[in-house]
């Protein structure tokens, strides 16, 4: 159970792994993305190759 008595505080099971949080949610994407079944599998990994943008803010 991931209760924890007497105040202790427990490690996730990705970071006890080495793991940061977003290589652990990159590894259950492409693990539930192996798992569709074949008419959902092609949508499914177009949608992981959507991209983000970040823009620096400009110093004024």
């Amino acid at each position: 159970s991931p209760c924890v008595s007497g105040g202790a505080a427990m490690v996730a099971y990705w970071r006890q792994a080495g793991l940061s949080y977003i290589r652990y949610s990159q590894i259950c994407a492409q693990v539930v993305r192996a798992a569709l079944k074949p008419q959902y599998k092609a949508e499914a990994e177009r949608a992981a190759m959507a991209t983000v943008k970040t823009v620096k803010p400009k110093k004024e």
